[in-house]
């Protein structure tokens, strides 16, 4: 970004990308921050040297600058997932066109305020990265202005040249921050510009243009009021301040449509594997305890009607008893299955049997081998639905994703509590830069563990495999009730 987001838009605060900001910074960023915040005050300090010896310093001219510079920073805007302005912007680039680029860039440096450094969030070697970069971009473009001829009488040619101030600060603001931030992570360029552009660039470049461009009214009005014209400055700041504050929260509730829109979908497809996975074990139910006792129904039948055929009348003595046992036989496991499916939320074979048909499941489909380490843990139907998803969607992910040919599924009661295992030894990844095209799911189902008063840890490691835990209470509250 350019001066106006000051340590802001300056490395560390990023847009909502699945590539998080480091913590601790790395060894190779804290050498780029320390060396050019070096290079920076060794290039301003010969400047500042000689303009102190010039008998027309700017230096105490500026000094009333320095506070409206640092309540402008200290109102930062947020706009899209992490990037923020700081509303200097406009008086920065009027006091490079007022101004020479030494007093400019001493002005930048000192006054450029982030709340970060006071709560000490931030180093002081990304704070002085911070100052530097901005002090370096407006000197740019201050000595441009100055070098072209600049002249706030000379209309409409000003406007032309606070084009250009404004495009170079931009640019070479910018560009630091990119850079930084490729030294840090080599996150993908392209979603790293986006970002710093407020997720929407063409409608945030326009607001940041006539922003920036606004620099040429408080520089007229300066020349004309001098010192006075400070206090006016902050109207056209508080104002535009405004605008973007009502443009990011516009932003923040498309991107929370955006996810709500996108769980949903999530949702109904998982809904629809459900069903289906609810089908078979209805299926492997009625195969294993119903269709034996029809089947033997069936069989009775046609001995009965053999035996009144050939007039064996004395044989249905010995077969009827049968028929009516095979008969009340099925009568059972008709009700038992009813039942099952009425307290179970998974089918007749509860939850262990359920996620052995899981297994199978996903073994059939997969090159991997899972061993299920299961026991008769109880629960409510809700709980045992919510673990049965919660193993489905980290079997699903350690054989799509992380390609593991192994996976262990241990399930056992804790007192009051339940625990869920799943151990792969899969590919792994940084649940730090987690992925959520590939994770998404997982992420989703801590939210409703939470919600159900759980907890999922998922430990990962590159090249290291996942374990994913879940502890969930066995009854919930609304089943106590």
């Amino acid at each position: 970004m350019s001066a106006a987001t000051a340590g802001a838009a300056a490395i560390g605060r990023h847009p909502s990308r699945p590539h998080a900001w480091p913590n601790p910074e790395p060894l190779r960023l804290r050498l780029l921050e320390w060396g050019f915040s070096v290079i920076s005050i060794g290039f301003l300090v010969p400047l500042v040297i000689t303009s102190l010896n010039s008998p027309r310093s700017e230096f105490w001219t500026v000094a009333g600058w320095l506070p409206l510079i640092v309540i402008s920073d200290l109102l930062p805007v947020p706009i899209w997932g992490g990037v923020t302005i700081a509303p200097s912007l406009p008086i920065l680039l009027a006091a490079a066109m007022l101004f020479q680029p030494a007093t400019v860039g001493v002005l930048a440096l000192v006054g450029s305020t982030d709340l970060r450094e006071a709560r000490r969030q931030i180093g002081i070697g990304h704070a002085l990265f911070n100052r530097s970069q901005i002090a370096i971009s407006v000197v740019t473009g201050s000595w441009i202005f100055h070098a072209l001829g600049g002249d706030l009488n000379a209309w409409p040619r000003v406007l032309i040249l606070a084009m250009l101030v404004l495009s170079v600060d931009i640019l070479v603001n910018a560009s630091l921050v990119l850079f930084a931030r490729q030294v840090a992570m080599a996150a993908p360029l392209s979603e790293e510009v986006i970002g710093l552009l407020g997720g929407q660039p063409i409608p945030f470049l326009l607001s940041y243009v006539c922003f920036g461009l606004a620099a040429v009214l408080l520089a007229v009005v300066y020349r004309v009021a001098g010192n006075w014209a400070l206090f006016a400055f902050m109207i056209p700041v508080l104002l535009a301040r405004q605008v973007f504050v009502e443009n990011a929260r516009l932003l923040d509730m498309r991107e929370a449509i955006f996810e709500k829109s996108r769980a949903l979908l999530t949702v109904s497809e998982k809904m629809v594997d459900e069903r289906r996975e609810e089908r078979l074990a209805v299926a492997a139910g009625l195969h294993d305890e119903l269709l034996p006792p029809l089947y033997k129904v069936h069989l009775m039948g046609q001995v009965l009607r053999q035996d009144l055929a050939t007039g064996r009348l004395l044989n249905l003595e010995d077969d009827l008893p049968e028929l009516l046992g095979a008969t009340e036989q099925a009568s059972e496991a008709t009700q038992g299955l009813i039942r099952e499916l009425r307290h179970s939320g998974l089918g007749p074979d509860g939850l262990v049997g359920t996620l052995r048909l899981l297994i199978r499941d996903v073994e059939s489909a997969s090159r991997g081998r899972i061993q299920l380490e299961a026991k008769d843990v109880g629960g409510s139907p809700v709980v045992q639905l919510l673990a049965y998803q919660i193993a489905r969607e980290a079997l699903r992910n350690a054989v799509r994703h992380a390609d593991a040919s192994f996976i262990r599924v241990s399930l056992e009661r804790e007192g009051p509590d339940m625990r869920l295992i799943v151990q792969d030894n899969g590919r792994g990844f940084d649940p730090i830069s987690v992925d959520a095209e590939k994770h998404f799911g997982l992420l989703l189902m801590k939210e409703r563990v939470e919600l159900a008063g759980g907890v999922l840890h998922v430990e990962s490691r590159v090249g290291q495999g996942t374990t994913i835990v879940a502890r969930l209470p066995a009854e919930t509250s609304s089943d106590s009730s």
